[in-house]
Protein backbone atom coordinates (compact mmCIF):
# COMPACT_ATOMS: atom_id res chain seq x y z
CA UNK A 1 0.00 0.00 0.00
CA UNK A 2 1.42 3.35 -1.02
CA UNK A 3 1.17 6.44 1.11
CA UNK A 4 -0.58 9.48 -0.33
CA UNK A 5 1.94 12.32 -0.75
CA UNK A 6 0.44 15.84 -0.64
CA UNK A 7 3.57 17.15 -2.38
CA UNK A 8 2.63 15.29 -5.57
CA UNK A 9 0.14 17.92 -6.74
CA UNK A 10 0.98 20.05 -9.79
CA UNK A 11 -0.67 23.34 -10.68
CA UNK A 12 -0.48 24.35 -14.33
CA UNK A 13 -1.51 27.90 -15.29
CA UNK A 14 -1.62 28.95 -18.96
CA UNK A 15 0.04 25.63 -19.87
CA UNK A 16 3.06 26.20 -17.59
CA UNK A 17 3.67 24.13 -14.46
CA UNK A 18 3.95 26.45 -11.46
CA UNK A 19 6.97 26.05 -9.17
CA UNK A 20 7.96 27.27 -5.73
CA UNK A 21 4.95 26.26 -3.69
CA UNK A 22 4.92 26.93 0.04
CA UNK A 23 6.57 24.53 2.45
CA UNK A 24 3.22 23.12 3.54
CA UNK A 25 2.19 22.40 -0.09
CA UNK A 26 -1.35 23.31 1.00
CA UNK A 27 -4.08 24.11 -1.46
CA UNK A 28 -7.84 24.35 -1.24
CA UNK A 29 -10.76 24.08 -3.63
CA UNK A 30 -14.17 25.34 -2.54
CA UNK A 31 -17.41 26.10 -4.28
CA UNK A 32 -19.55 29.13 -3.57
CA UNK A 33 -23.25 28.89 -4.15
CA UNK A 34 -23.61 25.11 -4.23
CA UNK A 35 -24.54 22.93 -7.18
CA UNK A 36 -28.29 23.19 -6.87
CA UNK A 37 -30.87 25.65 -5.53
CA UNK A 38 -34.10 24.54 -3.88
CA UNK A 39 -37.14 25.99 -5.63
CA UNK A 40 -40.73 26.18 -4.45
CA UNK A 41 -43.35 26.66 -7.13
CA UNK A 42 -46.67 28.51 -7.09
CA UNK A 43 -48.63 25.32 -6.37
CA UNK A 44 -46.31 24.47 -3.47
CA UNK A 45 -44.33 21.93 -5.46
CA UNK A 46 -40.65 21.67 -4.63
CA UNK A 47 -37.70 20.77 -6.79
CA UNK A 48 -34.01 21.40 -7.09
CA UNK A 49 -32.70 23.36 -10.07
CA UNK A 50 -29.13 23.62 -11.30
CA UNK A 51 -27.30 26.64 -9.92
CA UNK A 52 -25.59 28.29 -12.89
CA UNK A 53 -24.21 31.02 -10.62
CA UNK A 54 -21.77 28.78 -8.74
CA UNK A 55 -18.13 29.80 -8.63
CA UNK A 56 -15.07 27.73 -7.79
CA UNK A 57 -12.42 29.23 -5.49
CA UNK A 58 -8.91 27.72 -5.62
CA UNK A 59 -5.97 28.83 -3.49
CA UNK A 60 -2.37 27.76 -3.09
CA UNK A 61 0.63 29.14 -1.24
CA UNK A 62 3.85 30.10 -3.02
CA UNK A 63 7.21 31.12 -1.61
CA UNK A 64 8.08 34.78 -2.15
CA UNK A 65 11.20 33.75 -4.12
CA UNK A 66 9.21 31.44 -6.42
CA UNK A 67 9.99 31.77 -10.13
CA UNK A 68 6.26 31.59 -10.88
CA UNK A 69 5.12 34.35 -8.52
CA UNK A 70 6.09 37.38 -10.71
CA UNK A 71 4.06 35.95 -13.60
CA UNK A 72 1.11 35.35 -11.28
CA UNK A 73 1.31 38.97 -10.03
CA UNK A 74 1.32 40.23 -13.64
CA UNK A 75 -1.65 38.04 -14.59
CA UNK A 76 -3.56 39.25 -11.53
CA UNK A 77 -2.94 42.91 -12.39
CA UNK A 78 -3.85 42.40 -16.08
CA UNK A 79 -6.99 40.32 -15.44
CA UNK A 80 -5.70 37.40 -17.51
CA UNK A 81 -8.27 34.65 -18.02
CA UNK A 82 -7.06 31.15 -18.82
CA UNK A 83 -7.20 27.52 -17.71
CA UNK A 84 -5.90 26.19 -14.40
CA UNK A 85 -5.10 22.48 -14.32
CA UNK A 86 -4.56 20.71 -11.01
CA UNK A 87 -2.87 17.38 -11.56
CA UNK A 88 -2.79 14.78 -8.76
CA UNK A 89 0.28 12.66 -9.50
CA UNK A 90 -0.73 10.16 -6.79
CA UNK A 91 -3.95 9.15 -8.54
CA UNK A 92 -3.29 10.38 -12.09
CA UNK A 93 -6.46 12.51 -12.10
CA UNK A 94 -6.73 16.07 -13.43
CA UNK A 95 -9.11 18.86 -12.53
CA UNK A 96 -9.43 21.47 -15.26
CA UNK A 97 -10.82 24.85 -14.24
CA UNK A 98 -11.83 26.98 -17.21
CA UNK A 99 -12.94 30.60 -17.48
CA UNK A 100 -10.53 31.12 -14.62
CA UNK A 101 -8.66 34.19 -13.40
CA UNK A 102 -6.53 35.17 -10.44
CA UNK A 103 -8.82 37.00 -8.04
CA UNK A 104 -6.14 38.03 -5.57
CA UNK A 105 -2.72 37.46 -4.06
CA UNK A 106 -2.46 37.92 -0.33
CA UNK A 107 -0.15 37.45 2.60
CA UNK A 108 1.61 39.44 5.24
CA UNK A 109 4.17 41.96 3.98
CA UNK A 110 7.13 40.19 5.59
CA UNK A 111 5.78 36.62 5.33
CA UNK A 112 7.76 33.94 3.52
CA UNK A 113 4.76 32.91 1.37
CA UNK A 114 1.94 34.47 -0.62
CA UNK A 115 -1.50 32.95 -1.11
CA UNK A 116 -2.69 33.03 -4.74
CA UNK A 117 -6.46 32.78 -5.22
CA UNK A 118 -8.17 31.85 -8.48
CA UNK A 119 -11.88 32.07 -9.32
CA UNK A 120 -13.31 29.79 -11.99
CA UNK A 121 -16.73 29.36 -13.54
CA UNK A 122 -16.33 25.74 -14.70
CA UNK A 123 -14.70 22.61 -13.35
CA UNK A 124 -14.13 19.78 -15.81
CA UNK A 125 -16.40 21.47 -18.39
CA UNK A 126 -19.40 21.57 -16.03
Amino acid sequence: MTVYDAKNIEFSWKGVTLTGTGDDHAYSITQEGGSVKPYKGVQGEGLNIVNNQRVWQISRSFKVDSESLPTLFDDCMNYVEDELVIRDLNTGKDDVFSECMISGIGGEKDASTRIVQWSALRRNSK
